[in-house]
């Protein structure tokens, strides 16, 4: 015992330690497991009280990040202004009108799910004061066109007989005066052309009247469309209807906005059914994510059952039975457990993109139970009892799983360095997850074994597969297998990249598109794309805000002459443009003239059918002698009506000029009425307005929205890229989804590079900390350290801010050159560790260059992922090299290939189980990490061992045959590994 107790005494202190933490386990393991039973229900009870969920892409965001501050500010002021919204299409744009309607007054009934229904806008008080959008000239000019009609007071209804109106027309034509009268012209060649074509239009049909009076408003046609009647939300051709609700959203849960929206499309299934012919689907950014979380909910517990069932059978035919792999199984659930109760304590949430950590700790925290279990097995095969094969499995293999697990956990804890907080909350959850399921591999693990193994024959126990053919081509052929491994690598290597032009260009591009990673056939998706391909524009928008009216309708002119704009609203452009002080007098004289006037007049003469006919020749004649450049064009108009009129009868000519006299009569007066109906001189206020304009577009403290719609498809990088400089160049401070999406997609992207490099940094130094020589740890790491140091706060002095990417770099630099002068052999099996992550990582962007399979913000995990999973492929494999480095040759013990294999296999099955989902996003996760971990699997079964062995001087020789010629799985090369272990000379030892 005294040599048994000399050689545990000379183990480094992790060895140590953790042969305790086994040896005490494994000594009560029935009370060991019940205190984890404890711990494990204390953890589950404080999840189940108090973890949280965040559904929004919003929450993933730091909210300390500049452009989210912006966004922040914006919800406070005016809520979160994202719709969902109903898109009706039809053939007939009454139908879709209609439509609208009667969904609309559904939603509007239904209030609890909704709020703020908008899908048209009702004048109102608008209606009665139309006139106040008229400027004080505008008014003039209206007062001017009444002056005309004032004699109508005094019964004079000759004024307006057709044969009067005509010869007035052609004598103030033949009055004109040259270029002095240019836009006197103008107006007078204008209203013959409309005379002319409302002439010829009613000779045609009769039902087709149009008014040939002038235009006593002279503006554009936001008076009419505005002001004056009813305004649905439609597409230019008609054919496209919109409705816009803002949902009451549940914060708590994965449910968000599934309420609303699933009652939309309940009474949009409703109409669709009552109204035959009309298509309603449901869209808008509450829609799109909450369709995008539904699904992936869908997938994942569909890829949850196929990996679990998948994981089960490889560990099955792995360890050649069922209660080794069950064993593993309930290791890795109380990880999960210990692991849910940490993030509870921890974040107290989780987010759309942290929900995934229990996929990658089943996927991560399997593989450290593997490794202890096949190690196990093969040092009860070599006759330990089950208390020593326990201990020293701790103590050999554990070294690998706590170095694997470090550098796996700081691998995800660098993310915690980044600016996007999804990334950041992830790499807390599954780094501390990670470790903690390490911790339960030495404290449930062990305790299991010993109460299922307790009674178990060590001959009857499952052993390694021993899959000799990559063991012995490595080891005999190192050469050979080395330059092929080299050689596929620098292939596949080389397709990442292609030249054109001058330049290098990567093939694997980077999607920013999100509606890329959604499934094919999502409504919500394809409402999208078929608005944007109808020619409406895209549903998103960018917002700004405005201090006032007057600065809200210069920031639409500027917004609206950027070539990335399509169209803005804003409410401010809606209310009058001038003070009421300005235009009060006038449109009360306006009221006062138009009351002088009649409603209609009670008789009016005839029109004789010879008289019309002359003046409209001399209306010919008079027009024909203008020098204007439309006179031509007009003169020809009235040359053919007059052909017309003549062939007709003089019947027939009298019951036309007869109609046609009472319709212009009626026409004239509706006019009137249309003023009278618009003249209300009190001034318009936000009271007049409609509540679901007022409440969107003007916050409580008076602020005023701007909602900038971008004129191409803003889901692409480029088009959204163009979009958001130039509306940024208008407002610096400019928020919206729009510019959500595009901060986030390079915050996401610069995230994940940073991660990566300070995760090869940190994982760099903890495989120095574990493969130098104690005396050599501190030399290395601590002159570095001073340096950097004082060279960091030199610049700060001189106000130079450091880049801590490149202080990063200059110290790792720094750290390797110390290393390779002090102890460069330790330095070379670091190095060799990264071996795997790293070629690993050129072969997958070879792979994924070929099959044209590009990255995007979902499959951008898998970089972490890959860089754990080779570095711990590495670890094993190094540490296994150099328990054999007595022997002075290199060959994988059976053990380390199984554990390898069956942890790369585990994983591949368990994360390629993603590829069965419908979620785009998720499949491409699924594709590119059984990709990345196939590339770690080759490296580290086939190159590194090679090289391995070519360092320790060459080929291995054959292995022994036993006799009856058989080869044995526990030959040669494993009895002299085993006899290289500080337990070697302990084989077949008994308790007793």
């Amino acid at each position: 015992m005294a040599g048994k107790n000399a050689d545990q005494n000379s183990e480094p202190v992790l060895t140590d330690a953790l042969r305790s933490i086994t040896r005490t386990v494994a000594a009560a393991p029935k009370i060991s497991l019940l205190m984890a039973l404890m711990v494990t229900g204390a953890c589950v009870a404080l999840t189940v009280c108090y973890l949280d969920f965040k559904t929004e892409r919003s929450d993933l965001i730091d909210p300390d990040a500049a452009f989210h501050r912006r966004w922040l500010k914006f919800t406070e002021t005016f809520g979160d202004n994202n719709d969902l919204i109903a898109v009706v299409e039809a053939d007939d744009p009454r139908l879709v009108r209609a439509t609208l309607q009667d969904l609309g007054e559904r939603l509007k009934r239904d209030s609890e799910p909704f709020t703020n229904v908008l899908y048209r806008i009702e004048p109102g008080s608008m209606r009665r004061k139309g006139l106040q959008y008229l400027s004080p000239r505008e008014l003039e000019s209206v007062l001017r066109s009444l002056e005309q009609y004032r004699v109508l007071s005094q019964g004079r209804s000759d004024v307006i007989e057709l044969n009067n109106v005509v010869r007035k027309l052609a004598w103030q034509l033949n009055s004109t005066n040259g270029q002095t009268a240019r836009n006197t012209t103008t107006r007078l060649i204008s209203h013959a052309e409309t005379f002319s074509d409302s002439l010829d239009a009613f000779l045609s049909d009769r039902d087709q009247f149009r008014s040939p009076w002038p235009e006593m408003l002279a503006v554009d046609d936001r008076f009419v469309q505005e002001s004056i009647r009813t305004v649905y939300f439609v597409s230019d051709s008609g054919r496209l209807g919109f409705l816009r609700a803002q949902p009451i959203v549940s914060k708590s849960g994965f449910n968000g906005a599934s309420v609303p929206i699933d009652r939309m499309r309940e009474i949009c299934a409703d109409v669709m059914a009552q109204t035959p012919g009309v298509s309603v689907g449901v869209t808008g950014i509450p829609v799109l994510e909450s369709d995008e979380m539904r699904r992936s909910q869908q997938d994942m517990l569909k890829a949850s059952a196929i990996s679990f069932v998948g994981v089960g059978i490889l560990l099955f035919f792995g360890f050649r039975g069922l209660k080794h792999p069950i064993l593993a199984l309930i290791m890795l659930a109380f990880g999960l457990a210990w692991a849910f109760g940490f993030t509870t304590f921890s974040v107290g949430h989780l987010n759309i993109l942290s929900v995934s950590f229990a996929v990658i700790l089943i996927g991560l925290g399997i593989d450290f139970g593997i490794h202890y279990i096949a190690r196990y097995l093969e040092h009860r095969k070599e006759g330990y009892e089950l208390d020593e094969a326990l201990e020293e499995t701790s103590s050999g293999v554990g070294t690998g799983i706590i170095t694997a697990a470090v550098t796996t956990a700081l691998a995800f804890f660098c993310a915690t360095f980044t600016q996007f907080l999804g990334v950041a909350e992830l790499g807390i959850i599954a780094g501390g997850g990670i470790l903690l399921c390490a911790l339960a591999t030495f404290v449930i693990l062990p305790p299991l074994i010993a109460l299922a193994d307790a009674d178990s024959d060590p001959e009857k126990l499952p052993g390694p597969s021993g899959i000799n053919w990559v063991r012995f081509g490595a080891s005999r052929f190192p050469m050979v297998v080395a330059i092929l491994s080299i050689a596929v690598i620098a292939g596949l290597g080389s397709q990442i990249f292609k030249f054109e032009g001058d330049q290098f260009i990567p093939r694997v591009k980077y999607d920013y598109n999100l509606l890329n990673l959604q499934a094919d056939g999502v409504e919500s998706v394809d409402v999208q794309k078929k608005v944007f391909k109808e020619g409406f524009g895209s549903l998103l928008f960018a917002v700004a805000i405005a201090d006032t009216a007057e600065e809200a309708r210069r920031m639409h002119q500027e917004f609206a002459s950027l070539p990335s704009v399509g169209h803005v609203e804003e409410l401010a452009s809606r209310l009058p443009s001038y003070p009421p002080d300005q235009t009060r007098v006038m449109v009360q004289a306006v009221k006062a003239e138009l009351a002088r006037l009649p409603r209609s007049v009670s008789t009016m003469s005839a029109p004789n059918p010879s008289s019309v006919g002359y003046s409209l020749e001399q209306l010919l004649m008079a027009v024909r002698r203008q020098s204007h450049p439309e006179a031509s064009r007009v003169s020809h108009k009235l040359d053919l009506l007059l052909d017309r009129f003549e062939r007709m009868s003089m019947s027939g000519q009298a019951q036309y000029l007869r109609e046609y006299q009472g319709r212009m009569t009626r026409s004239l007066f509706a006019q009137f009425g249309a003023l009278a109906a618009a003249a209300d001189p009190q001034p318009l206020t936000f009271a007049d307005l409609p509540t679901e304009l007022t409440s969107r577009f003007v916050s409580p403290e008076g602020k005023w929205l701007l909602q900038i719609y971008p004129k191409d498809d803003v889901w692409e990088i480029e088009p959204l890229t163009r979009f958001v400089e130039d509306i940024r160049s208008v407002d610096p401070d400019v928020t919206g989804t729009p510019l959500q999406n595009y901060e986030a997609s390079r915050q996401i992207m610069r995230s994940y590079e940073t991660a990566a490099l300070y995760a090869l940094a940190v994982i760099s130094l903890v495989l120095l900390m574990d493969f130098l020589q104690p005396e050599n740890k501190l030399l290395t790491l601590a002159p570095p350290l001073v340096v950097v140091a004082f060279t960091v706060m030199t610049l700060l002095t001189r106000g130079i801010q450091p880049n801590p990417s490149y202080v990063v770099i200059g110290y790792l630099s720094m750290v390797i050159a110390v290393a390779a002068i002090l102890d460069f052999n330790n330095l070379r099996d670091a190095a060799l560790t990264l071996l795997p992550p790293i070629t690993g990582g050129i072969l997958m962007f070879g792979v994924l260059a070929i099959l044209e399979i590009h990255l995007n913000p979902a499959n951008l995990i898998v970089l972490p992922l890959v860089l754990g999973i080779g570095v711990d492929d590495g670890v094993h494999v190094v540490h296994d090299y150099r328990m054999q480095k007595r022997t002075g040759k290199y060959q994988m013990s059976p053990s380390t290939v199984n554990a390898i294999v069956l942890t790369s296999l585990t994983s591949m099955v368990g994360f390629g189980s993603l590829m069965v989902a419908s979620h785009r996003g998720l499949y491409s996760v699924g594709l590119v990490l059984v990709i990345g971990i196939a590339s770690c699997l080759f490296v580290s079964l086939v190159l590194l061992p090679a090289v391995l062995t070519l360092i320790t001087g060459g080929p291995v020789r054959s292995p022994k045959k036993r006799r009856g010629g058989d080869s044995s799985d526990y030959g040669d090369e494993e009895d002299l590994e085993a006899a290289t272990r500080p337990e070697g000379n302990r084989r077949n030892r008994r308790a007793a």
